[in-house]
């Protein structure tokens, strides 16, 4: 049984999520305490439990603890099993971050998995949806992941109601060669309006196309009818380095504002000439688990997230390094004794 304490490093829901997923993939028990001991209102919310309890649907584990507010939680993991699940979060738990937990599980499954999920699909210190099918997956698919996501329906704070689909082909996750990477490409992004006048969504777009005059800039603009309001920006690289950023609408906050900080912080990774932006890094450290080769990416500077994700993975199979220097790279290992 591997004992996890909870309230280290980032020491929020992260910490849960991967230690399950984890688990589930190096077939490890983990005993994790002092869950999100930090934080205003501590243990386990709505939202992880959907996590954790998908999870172990999954892999036919057994789950101990599982209860609103608990803050200790036991995990043995089963057999990884594939097929069609359907889960809902509830009002605007996050979907992007409850998949951070399923997509690990699923590509160790004993056939591909469908995956219908309700919830939040943009909502507050999650990954947005566009960025997470544009930047995330597509990362996963070069390093071997096939995954597809569809979007049904977009959610957002307070009443949720948002749905998407997700199919996983269980495969081998490798490295590849940063170097043969060198060029960005032009740059695409999707701006949205949910139950908000269009021409919020015409001022974002305004304002990064102001940005980068002089660069190939395609952005499509969508609206959508929802159960709440919400609005973001998402924008991306389409060439060799897959870099992106995900702003979500804030009340109070201009529309030209949060189009001109999205602008430039791609910006930022783009000229720095980093393999993965700072939130992308993250949530990859969980499969670098799974190569066997030894290789290594850059990124601008290391976040608490990936602090954590590192030291967390690390417990499982020490084969990730972070190096700090003139610059920040990972360095995934292969073949490491746990």
């Amino acid at each position: 049984m591997l004992e996890i304490d909870g309230s280290e490093g980032e020491g929020g829901g992260q910490m849960l999520r991967t230690a399950v997923a984890m688990a589930s993939l190096h077939g490890t028990p983990v005993e994790v305490y002092n869950i999100r001991a930090n934080r205003p209102k501590p243990g386990l919310s709505a939202q992880h439990l959907s996590a954790i309890k998908a999870v172990a649907d999954m892999c036919n584990g057994e789950l101990r603890g599982a209860e609103k507010g608990a803050t200790e939680i036991t995990f043995v993991p089963g057999e990884l099993i594939g097929g069609k699940y359907r889960f809902d979060i509830g009002t605007a738990g996050s979907v992007t971050l409850m998949l951070q937990a399923l997509i690990p599980v699923a590509i160790r499954a004993d056939k591909a998995v469908e995956i219908r999920l309700k919830g939040g699909t943009d909502v507050k210190w999650s990954p947005p949806y566009d960025y997470f099918e544009n930047v995330f997956l597509e990362q996963l698919k070069r390093m071997g992941c096939e995954v597809e996501s569809e979007l049904i329906k977009r959610g957002h704070y307070p009443k949720g109601g948002g749905e998407v689909k997700v199919r996983i082909s269980p495969g081998d996750i490798h490295g590849y060669d940063t170097s043969q990477y060198a060029d960005t490409g032009s740059i695409e992004g999707k701006v949205f309006v949910s139950n908000l006048p269009l021409h919020i969504a015409k001022r974002m777009k305004k304002a990064v196309l102001k940005e980068f005059i002089g660069s190939d800039v395609s952005i499509a603009t969508e609206e959508h009818t929802t159960l709440s309001p919400g609005t973001g920006i998402t924008l991306w690289t389409t060439g060799g380095r897959i870099l992106g950023c995900g702003v979500l609408g804030e009340k109070g906050v201009p529309a030209e504002t949060l189009g001109k900080k999205c602008a430039e912080t791609l910006s930022e990774d783009i000229n720095s000439g980093v393999d993965l932006d700072p939130w992308c890094a993250d949530q990859l450290i969980p499969y670098l688990s799974l190569i066997e080769c030894k290789g290594e990416f850059e990124v601008r500077y290391p976040s608490e997230h990936l602090r954590t994700n590192i030291d967390l993975v690390n417990k499982f199979k020490d084969c990730v390094r972070l190096k700090e220097g003139d610059k920040v790279v990972i360095e995934y290992t292969g073949k490491v004794s746990s």
